[in-house]
């Protein structure tokens, strides 16, 4: 199991979009949305502020590599920020139901 941690610029419906294609096709068993968090951050020796959502999203070590390549083609950023958490101790209940989801039955 895998959890991205990772942000969207504040624009509620391409971000909705983005968030029920990950969870309908399978790709990510839950997406947790954290709302309005600034970011500030250097650019081309600028100093930069955004307004952007904070995402956790839950996969399966399969849907891992799937989510990149999606995110590297759908995400508004030049750079996503992509910050994969791997956690060792998770109940098991919850770990099966992850690498469960998107699986045809």
């Amino acid at each position: 199991m895998y959890v991205l941690l990772t942000t969207y610029p504040n624009k509620p419906r391409e971000l909705k979009k983005f968030i029920l294609w990950l969870v309908k096709s399978g790709l990510a068993a839950c997406v947790q949305r954290v709302n309005y968090v600034k970011s500030y951050y250097m650019r081309e020796g600028e100093m930069k502020q955004e307004e952007e959502k904070v995402l956790l999203i839950k996969c399966a070590k399969d849907h891992k590599e799937k989510i990149e390549k999606h995110f590297s083609a759908n995400h508004p950023y030049e750079i996503p920020e992509m910050i994969w958490l791997h956690p060792e101790e998770v109940n098991d209940a919850y770990k099966a139901w992850v690498k469960n989801t998107g699986k045809k039955k």
